[in-house]
């Protein structure tokens, strides 16, 4: 009967030792627990953060492609007023090399009438 004694307290010492095992491995998990629960909690504010933060990078990207579509048109204004410029250069470069040239021809004529007129009045 002592051999049954002795396996009787081995048993208990077993049992208590796997008792204090549980305990501290349930305690272990409560803290583990604490803290992903904490973890949990960041991230839930980190992802509200984050959807505020794409709120407002869809209203800045919706702003950005408003602007580029005005942009666009001022672009194209700004095409449109360089071709007319170069246009309208081109045609008073024309019109001044035109005058030019009529400045030179009426100059002539008018030393032709000149001359003439100097001859008749020379022979009145």
């Amino acid at each position: 009967m002592a051999e049954s004694d002795i396996t009787v307290e081995i048993l208990r010492g077993v049992r208590d030792e796997l008792r204090g095992f549980r305990a501290e491995a349930n305690a272990r998990l409560d803290a583990t627990n604490e803290r992903l629960d904490v973890t949990i909690a960041r991230l839930d504010e980190t992802n509200a953060r984050l959807d505020t933060t794409n709120e407002r990078l869809d209203v800045t990207i919706a702003r950005l492609d408003v602007n580029n579509q005005r942009l666009d048109v001022v672009e194209k204004t700004l095409l449109e007023v360089a071709r007319g410029q170069r246009s309208l250069a081109r045609n008073v470069r024309a019109i001044a090399e035109r005058g030019a040239r009529l400045e030179g021809r009426l100059e002539e004529r008018l030393g032709s009438l000149e001359a003439r007129v100097d001859k008749l009045e020379s022979k009145s």
